[in-house]
Parts: structure tokens; sequence; C-alpha cells
């Protein structure tokens, strides 16, 4: 066993499975896409019409379940609060239990989750661009995010790289947390991808807000949305980016209850086997 108590906590750890995450990230996703159908297509209540009128940000359901300080980016952070708690209480029983190696993996996997957090409070990401912009006037949107996606990813390559023998035995776990990390990168660095592709945000939202779904969701022009352009960007950057994100850290909290799940199932083998 991982731990050999019966404390609750040890209970309700050892109990969660990344099935039951996987789900409740797409459980959450239908509930917020079922909720722009019946208030942003629809206007069932007249919801629609009464976010236009009380002038709340932006006349538009999408845009307050997906954009900064939104239900969806506050889970975010709740999500990675867990995960950073959960790495560093089982990293605490490793060491104690002498698995001093896995206990440091989990440790820097929390440390990791800690900057993302930070980084979701903070939006880190664009005020390191408006600062680029300040010092180096002109600088690319896409080479600086491409800096970015280089830190986050060296800061993730670190543990996977100097504790890969220890990790990989937890077979699940560790294709957990590569997925999960592959998918954030992703998420960051979707601009760089789109530019290989001689793409860019704005045109993509265009095709999609207005070709693809003709304007169903009703976004009207005002003086805070003066063009096409901006809603368009903003439904790239909210609508698709910030589900991207939720789900990589569903992954990655997948893979700590991965290795959780798999130590306790182990009644006699200690963590020394593979899970």
């Amino acid at each position: 066993m991982l731990i050999k108590t019966n404390s609750s906590i040890d209970r309700i750890i050892s109990s969660i499975k990344p099935l039951q995450i996987i789900i409740g990230f797409f459980v959450y996703l239908l509930i917020c896409f079922i909720a722009i159908l019946l208030f942003d297509v629809f206007n069932v209540f007249g919801v629609r019409s009464f976010l236009k009128a009380a002038d709340l940000g932006a006349p538009a359901v999408w845009y307050h379940l997906f954009s900064a300080r939104s239900p969806t980016e506050y889970l975010q952070c709740l999500l990675l609060g867990i995960l950073l708690v959960t790495c560093v209480y089982i990293s605490g029983r490793l060491t104690a239990l002498k698995h001093n190696r896995l206990g440091y993996f989990w440790f820097l996997i929390g440390i990791l989750a800690l900057i993302l957090l930070i980084e979701e409070g903070a939006d880190f990401s664009r005020r390191y661009q408006t600062i680029m912009e300040i010092f180096i006037p002109g600088s690319s949107f896409i080479a600086n995010r491409a800096i970015i996606f280089s830190f986050y990813m060296l800061i993730a390559l670190v543990p996977l790289f100097k504790y890969f023998k220890d990790i990989y035995p937890y077979r699940k776990s560790f294709w957990f947390l590569v997925t999960g990390f592959l998918v954030y990168g992703f998420a960051g660095i979707q601009s760089v991808f789109l530019g290989f592709f001689g793409l860019s945000r704005t045109p993509l939202g265009l095709f999609i807000f207005y070709d693809l779904l003709d304007g169903i969701l009703h976004f009207p022009l005002s003086v805070n949305y003066p063009t096409k352009n901006i809603i368009a960007f903003l439904f790239v950057d909210y609508v698709l980016e910030e589900p991207i994100e939720l789900l990589a850290i569903c992954l990655l909290i997948c893979s700590i209850f991965s290795f959780i799940s798999a130590a306790y199932e182990r009644n006699n083998g200690g963590l020394d086997q593979p899970g």
C-alpha cells in the first residue's frame, strides 16, 4: 500500500479515478454549451437581451463562461490548487516511506502546478506580451508565445527526464502526465501552429463565428467591440483555448490520481513494483 492507514483523506484520494475526472470535464463542457445554445442562440428567459441591456461587459453567455475571471478560469485555478496540494501531500508520504525519488518527482510536479496557478491568476502570458511590446516595439506575438512555450516545456521536461526510470513504470500516470503537458503547451502556443499554416486567430474566428455558425450567437458590434475581427479573436481565445487548457489540467490531475490508485491497489508490493 502507499499509506498504511485508514484515515479519511487516504480513503478519499485513493477512491478518485481518472475516468471520473474526464467525465467531469465533459459534463462541465456540455453544461456550458447547452447554456450557450439556450441563452445565446434562443434567448431563453431573455438572458441575451438582459446582458445586452445591462452592459455587463459583453452581450453573450459564451464570453462570460470562458473569458478572464470566468467560471472556467476559476475552475482551472481550483483544479490546479487541488493538483498542487495532492502532489505535496503524496510527496511527503513517499518521502516518509523512504521512496525519495518518487517523492521528489511529485514535489517538482507540485512546483509546476504552483507556477501554472500563478500564471492563470496573474495572466502572465498577456503581461509578458505587454512588457515585450514596451521594451521591444513591434516584437512578434508568435515569437513571444514560442518563448513562453519553451519556458514551460523546459520546466515540465526536467522532472520527467531526471526521474523517468522512477515514474515510467506507472505507465498510465506517466502518459496522462505527458499528454497533459503536450495539450497545455498546445493551448499556449496555438498561435505559433496556426502561423505555420499561414493562419491566425482572427481569420479562424471569422470563419467559425461568422461563416460556419452564420452569426447565430448574436454578438452585435458596439463601442467596446467595434469590429468583427475583435469578436472573432475573442471567440477563438476564449471558447477554443480555455477548454483546451481545462482539459490539460484535468489530464495532469488524472496523472497523480492514477499513480495513487495504482499504488493503493498493491496490497503487499509497496511502491517498488510497477503499477
